[in-house]
């Protein structure tokens, strides 16, 4: 039993892996295919693209939150009451990450108007690297041997990726 349960978690994890990779590519992507198609009129906002995303990730929450709850309005309800409502400094407090991540989201769009997809993507992933560098030197965490290995090999890919816009 143990050594089965083993196989399936070892699959549900590569399935996650290629799930994640699939949905990332395919968004930039797509992302990049509707801010460059050259059709007649005017392109869609950005912003409104961002809002309806942002939208659509709360009615996923309310209704994965509305079936844990058998699907009672009423236990909807108290506990959107409950965890928004009653606790107003605790909702404000999230205001500045959610403000700056909406920020994030419209630069995207810009990035992806502006870059070619190989580009934004490599380039994109240099978060990893300063929050990496961000967690070493403001959080004074260590890394490993492996993973400073892993930041080297992104930087050379970025790099590698900007060479052609270099020579």
């Amino acid at each position: 039993f143990h050594c089965s349960a083993a196989m399936a978690s070892a699959r549900l994890k590569y399935l996650s892996l290629g799930v994640l990779v699939f949905q990332t590519t395919s968004l930039v992507l797509t992302m990049r295919y509707s801010r460059t198609l050259q059709a007649e009129g005017p392109r869609y906002l950005a912003s409104s693209a961002v809002v309806v995303a942002e939208v659509m990730k709360i009615l996923a929450c309310v209704l994965l939150v509305f079936k844990e709850h058998s699907y009672s309005i009423r236990a909807l309800n108290s506990i959107l009451r409950q965890e928004i409502l009653h606790k107003p400094i605790e909702t404000l407090k999230l205001a500045i990450p959610s403000g700056i991540y909406t920020l994030q989201n419209n630069l995207l769009y810009v990035a992806l108007s502006n870059l070619d997809a190989a580009t934004y993507q490599v380039t994109y992933q240099l978060k990893i690297l300063t929050t990496a560098l961000f967690s070493v030197s403001m959080l004074g965490r260590r890394l490993g041997v492996y993973q400073w290995l892993s930041l080297l090999v992104l930087m050379a890919g970025v790099a590698l990726v900007q060479v052609k816009y270099i020579v």
